[in-house]
């Protein structure tokens, strides 16, 4: 590892160039998107669209993809060079799966429809991905929907993936391939992040790549000049970053935070042009910061007995001291939960309401709501087959049971019976009625399961108190 990094304290590189998979920035709508992707792959549902501009992370999106998946009884050919059409495309398709191409498309693709029919008869699920797709031609299209005209019965034999940039969307609106259009079964788009977005990004990085105690932070106003110089697209904020670590490395031995200024240097060493804004961006913007500067209220295991306690007078400091000192309590905070994988999530007052303990969570005042992190016990992969731990969707389906809202077996799977008892749950709670395992409702099945079981979600060693 680079020496400045081993200095700045860090066990790995926070931004590195390539795909990160293992470091997995989760927002809600990402945990959702997966979930329903990976859904329509193993059902055999139809194909999965997976768009977003040059740097958004569809490469990283399609690793996690592949990761929950693997294991299940799925085969994959992966394609990379869009720039092969027609029968050569066909060809590559064939030789990942590792079957001869003849050069003859009609033979070829009986070939691939042999070989299909064998995996699914051996109930194996065979997924082609096609990365850069909107490279292809209207050719190449008209191939894939052949392809996707293989079938048995009711069920596709071949699950397709096609990921691209905006314009592979586009191609698929033109009429005279429609009929492949039609047969999207999820749509995945990547958006660019916010500066709040940028700013949750950044210290979750820093985390994953093990920022130690006091750590490298953002100050107030860093989050909206990265933004600002790299447009909220994720590989723009990694060679900002990069430099910006750099950059502290160069000045005081106790130079941890990264300020507005020193992004502006890192952004123009590293080539990046600050992004105009759009039209009507600037309130937005300003908004965003206005909840950042925000005095943060930071909690640890907050337990019920405390919870009358008298409250300190709080200390008067400077709007940018106060979010230093929010972000270097943040990091702290998150670094006492230990190394099982966390959960973040935006939260409002009525959710943190709704909690019967505040055991293990650390808290922060974001804007009008709140930013919750917590030690994963349940995870979006428990609620696929096979890829998680099935006693957790046990103790779940009887906590679901208790409520009156699960009337199945007590099997640990997630079907469609526990899909709309969490569609219940969730509606009766104020939370977005999708029966899917967001992050927002896994905050409050974890603190349930925990009061059920009489054992707060973190161990004795890492539960602090304090009072926002």
């Amino acid at each position: 590892m680079a020496r400045h990094l081993q200095t700045l304290g860090l066990e790995r590189a926070p931004f590195p160039p390539t795909p990160d998979a293992a470091a997995w920035f989760q927002t809600t709508r990402l945990e959702a998107d997966l979930v329903e992707a990976a859904h329509c792959l193993r059902t055999r549902a139809g194909f999965v669209l997976l768009t977003g501009e040059v740097g958004t992370g569809k490469s990283t999106f399609l690793r996690r993809l592949l990761l929950t998946l693997d294991g299940e009884g799925i085969v994959t050919s992966m394609v990379f060079n869009t720039f092969l059409q027609g029968p050569d495309l066909l060809a590559a398709v064939l030789h990942d799966f590792g079957l001869d191409a003849r050069g003859n498309p009609a033979a070829d693709i009986e070939t691939l429809n042999r070989f299909l029919v064998q995996r699914w008869r051996a109930q194996v699920t065979c997924v082609l991905v096609i990365d850069d797709a909107q490279n292809l031609t209207l050719e190449s299209l008209e191939l894939l929907r052949l392809l996707t005209n293989l079938e048995t019965g009711q069920e596709k034999l071949l699950q397709i993936v096609l990921a691209g940039q905006p314009e592979l969307h586009q191609n698929l609106e033109q009429p005279c391939i429609r009929q492949l259009a039609s047969r999207i079964c999820k749509h995945v788009h990547l958006e660019a992040l916010d500066p709040a977005g940028i700013e949750r990004y950044v210290h979750f990085r820093l985390a994953a790549a093990g920022n130690p105690s006091p750590g490298i932070t953002l100050a107030a106003g860093a989050a909206l000049a990265l933004h600002r110089a790299s447009g909220g697209n994720p590989r723009r904020v990694h060679l900002i970053m990069d430099r910006c670590l750099y950059g502290l490395y160069g000045q005081r031995v106790d130079a941890r935070t990264v300020d507005a200024a020193l992004v502006r240097t890192a952004a123009a060493e590293a080539g990046v042009q600050p992004v105009r804004p759009r039209a009507g961006l600037p309130i937005a913007l300003a908004a965003s910061l206005a909840g950042l500067l925000v005095v943060g209220v930071l909690m640890l295991a907050l337990r019920s007995d405390d919870s009358h306690a008298e409250e300190r007078a709080p200390t008067v400091m400077s709007p940018v001291a106060a979010a230093e000192e929010t972000h270097r309590q943040w990091n702290a905070c998150l670094r006492r939960l230990g190394d099982q994988p966390l959960q973040m999530q935006a939260i409002g007052d009525a959710l943190l309401e709704r909690l019967p303990s505040r055991e293990g969570l650390c808290l922060r005042r974001q804007g009008d709501g709140w930013q919750a992190g917590w030690r994963a016990g349940l995870r979006a992969e428990d609620f696929l087959d096979g890829a998680g731990d099935r006693r957790r969707l046990l103790a779940l389906q009887a906590l679901l049971a208790d409520y009156g809202l699960y009337d199945g077996a007590l099997d640990g799977r997630y079907g469609s019976r526990m899909r709309a008892a969490i569609r219940q749950f969730q509606d009766r709670n104020g939370l977005p009625a999708s029966g899917l395992p967001d992050p927002a409702t896994l905050l409050l099945f974890d603190t349930l399961l925990a009061a059920r079981s009489g054992a707060g979600p973190t161990p004795p060693e890492t539960q602090q108190h304090g009072h926002g």
